[in-house]
């Protein structure tokens, strides 16, 4: 790295390199009108990134394939196999999956690039959203699925355990304590309230 690129932005410098116009501009508006976390605002940037190195690479673009891939390359419940897989498609297709992972930025650049580079408040995150709440919790769950496969296999390999393959599914209920009622975490923020909640509103 030179001395000038030590003193530019990453964010500056990613988009100069693979040519991002507008991603202070997406960033700024989604940031002040959208309600955008930073979280969201890490995932947009990056995603961008990684679809502009598939389109320098002349990759064939499908809808939702940006998303997914960049799922696979970052998300924590993705098994080993399936991010070699991605990540070797990539290469054969001309694009260099450890240079992009590189210029991947995390929130706290995204912070850093909103407050010193667009004046942008960063003092109060917005509030968690449906969305957001379902996506947690549910990357909770399945990451959770995934090591305890891991760990039955490696019990099976150990002789500890006897067992065909496995299929682990968790199954999350929330109980309220006053009314003593059941829901699944799902079917919770579809109703937005417990039986009892709605009683004390009648």
């Amino acid at each position: 790295m030179s001395a000038d690129d030590s003193r530019t932005c990453k964010i500056d410098r990613v988009c100069e390199k693979w040519g991002l116009d507008g991603a202070d501009t997406m960033l700024r508006e989604r940031r002040q009108h959208a309600d955008a976390s930073l979280r969201d605002l890490e995932r947009d940037f990056n995603q961008r990134v990684l679809e502009a190195a598939m389109r320098t690479a002349r990759m064939e673009i499908v809808e939702g394939e940006v998303e997914n891939i960049y799922h696979l390359l970052t998300a924590d419940d993705v098994s080993s196999g399936s991010r070699v897989e991605v990540t070797d498609r990539l290469r054969r297709s001309g694009v260099d999956p450890e240079a992009v992972r590189a210029d991947f930025v995390s929130y706290q650049t995204i912070r850093t690039h909103l407050q010193d580079c667009l004046g942008v408040d960063t003092s109060h995150d917005p509030s968690v959203t449906i969305p957001d709440a379902k996506n947690t919790v549910f990357k909770l769950l399945s990451r959770t699925e995934v090591i305890t496969e891991r760990t039955i296999d490696r019990l099976r390999s150990a002789d500890h355990v006897r067992i065909s393959d496995v299929d682990v599914t968790l199954s999350l209920r929330i109980a309220c304590t006053r009314c003593g009622e059941e829901y699944t975490f799902s079917r919770l923020l579809e109703r937005g309230r417990c039986n009892c909640a709605a009683d004390s509103e009648e």
